[in-house]
């Protein structure tokens, strides 16, 4: 006859972690190795998110679009812009907001991503960065659609400003490219920060509302980087998207390569942000089945 000695009970005991990083190798192994959950899950979420919307993602061009109006209404019109530049301050703000929708939508999505997913947190045992790179990958879907709307408005406005000049096709445009790989790695490498900052401090999330509010005004969108002049052009290099940006003017609007300090700077600012948003989330994504 069994006694009560023969039954052990098991108790399991959940705590926090040390912050620390596990074995760097097997971990981007399994990352890559279950890459195609991030792309379906990217696929996946962008269906789901304009479901109920009869434009659809019509709205992933019109919302910039829209804005870039209204910005291109208060900046050059209603201050008195000078005649002549008006395609080009437009040109400048559509495919500024563009790029910096582009990285916003990484860092804004991807920091809600751990605390969204806390129930594939709980019964999988998968690389947690997966949840944001999935939403870089939906960020770089949504973005990919404005390009040919950017290209028709480029091309036809020489129409309305004859006195403007449309870059040709160049080989500079090859740079385009790099940099958009700069900036999905510097929106990625946030995203991974602010999504461990909100799994601590869900506060995080609403303020990032006006954090990346204030970060595009002080970003080259609503005003050109040849206005800074000496000490002020350091404004450029502390700011993560403002090397990317100044690159972006460069090639879709004068036609011409980025400066050797831009080309440095795109790629610090994409190297820095992996580094320590890869660091920040990985040693401590064995937390966040606590937190959530």
């Amino acid at each position: 006859m069994p006694t009560n000695q023969d039954f052990v009970p098991k108790i399991q005991v959940f705590e926090p972690h040390r912050a620390s990083l596990p074995p760097l190798i097997p971990y981007i192994k399994e990352f890559w190795k279950r890459r195609t959950f991030a792309i379906e899950l990217a696929r996946f979420s962008d269906k789901a998110e304009y479901l109920d919307s009869r434009l659809g993602k019509v709205w992933l061009v019109l919302n910039p679009l829209l804005l870039g109006m209204v910005y291109y209404l208060v900046v050059t019109i209603i201050r008195g812009g000078h005649k002549g530049t008006g395609l080009t301050t437009l040109d400048h703000l559509l495919i500024g907001l563009f790029t910096f929708y582009f990285a916003q939508n990484c860092v804004t999505a991807g920091a809600q991503s751990i605390t969204m997913g806390g129930r594939l947190i709980l019964n999988q045992a998968f690389p947690r960065a997966l949840l944001p790179f999935a939403t870089a990958i939906q960020a770089f879907q949504q973005f990919v659609p404005t390009i040919p709307v950017y290209i028709f408005i480029l091309v036809t406005g020489k129409y309305f400003y004859p006195a403007t000049q449309v870059p040709g096709w160049t080989f500079n445009f090859l740079w385009i490219p790099f940099i958009l790989v700069c900036v999905a790695l510097t929106g990625f490498g946030l995203a991974l920060v602010f999504a461990t900052l909100n799994v601590y401090f869900r506060d995080t999330n609403k303020l990032l509302t006006y954090i990346t509010r204030i970060w595009m005004y002080l970003s080259p969108v609503l005003w050109l980087p040849e206005t800074l002049h000496g000490m002020g052009r350091l404004l450029l290099y502390v700011n993560p998207l403002g090397p990317a940006l100044t690159a972006t003017s460069d090639v879709w609007i004068s036609g011409k390569g980025p400066h050797g300090l831009i080309i440095f700077g795109c790629l610090f600012w994409a190297i820095a942000s992996i580094g320590i948003g890869g660091y920040f989330f990985i040693s401590r994504e064995r937390d966040f089945a606590i937190r959530i």
